[in-house]
């Protein structure tokens, strides 16, 4: 089970932080108006939610139900995070046929999407898994983080603490969300042709490394078929060739350099992957309409006019 929510909107936390327990103490029975995640630092904790019994170990995430009545049923030691929160936009989901395949085609359009575009960003739900183990542990570490960095903001009160308490618990639950695509999607992954595999691991591979000198040979090598066949294959799934897309990828971060850094365009093409500064002028042209030089110009007339 899922619950559903619009990440554009953030959470209402009305409390953020950590605590232990020890017997003889056990949680009293009680149905909360307030969504509420726990998650165990050390030791291990005994519940029951709905009448199902649920033993919560070092790396769980629970969420607590509101439309439920939960109760300690057995006194243990337990060190855990705890969020009281509401949303204007949540709902439970059941995870229905296709629900992995769903999650994985997010996370693809999610890569491909154009970093200077706000349309494809738009309308995603994050997806918070009611019951996950963090098994992940560079992905516990960045939750455990933001979780701490979250009570600290909420014990300061400095101004707006709660809007930065929200955005921490919220960036929490995106972490949340990843972790569990990224580890629990692994069977369905399994199960498609190794070439479906190999696009995803490319796409990851080509947003990661788009700045090296990326070749066919090089991409042979690194995922060991024959390059024409592999680019069959990517356009077939993405809409686009291997080199249209690396492309693609390489003039959005151009871009961001232009407008946001002093550097040449020489040193700029060359960051991004372009070595020849005269290429990399025909390529974003090609790509943008505009040479680097008016597109520059273009963004600096909008910031001083103040579009």
């Amino acid at each position: 089970m899922f619950y559903r929510m619009n990440p554009r909107i953030l959470p209402s936390v009305r409390l953020a932080d950590s605590v232990v327990i020890e017997p003889p103490y056990v949680h009293r029975r009680r149905k909360a108006d307030e969504y509420i995640v726990y998650l165990i630092k050390k030791g291990v904790m005994y519940l029951e939610e709905d009448g199902r019994a649920v033993t919560l170990q070092p790396g769980d995430v629970f969420v607590l139900d509101p439309r439920f009545t939960h109760v300690g049923v057995k006194a243990s030691w337990c060190e855990y995070f705890y969020v009281h929160f509401r949303h204007p936009e949540i709902e439970p989901f059941e995870e229905e046929k296709g629900f992995q395949k769903l999650l994985l085609e997010n996370r693809q359009e999610s890569i491909q999407s154009d970093i200077f575009s706000y349309e494809k960003c738009e309308g995603q739900s994050l997806y918070l898994p009611k019951h996950y183990h963090m098994a992940d542990y560079s992905s516990l570490v960045k939750v455990t983080e933001l979780l701490n960095e979250a009570v600290e903001n909420n014990t300061t009160q400095l101004e707006n603490y709660k809007t930065m308490l929200a955005c921490k618990i919220l960036e929490a639950f995106v972490e949340i969300g990843r972790s569990y695509v990224s580890t629990e999607t692994v069977a369905y992954v399994e199960e498609q042709p190794r070439s479906y595999r190999n696009v995803q691991e490319m796409l990851n591979y080509l947003n990661r490394e788009y700045a090296g000198d990326i070749t066919g040979q090089l991409l042979e090598k690194e995922f060991g078929g024959n390059f024409d066949y592999m680019n069959r294959t990517f356009k077939k799934v993405t809409g686009q060739t291997i080199f249209r897309y690396l492309n693609r990828v390489r003039i959005n971060h151009a871009k961001a350099l232009i407008l946001n850094s002093p550097w040449k365009m020489s040193k700029i093409g060359e960051s991004v992957g372009f070595p020849d500064e005269y290429y990399f002028s025909r390529v974003f042209k090609k790509y943008t309409g505009k040479s680097p030089t008016e597109y520059a110009r273009e963004g600096l007339n909008g910031r001083k006019s103040g579009k």
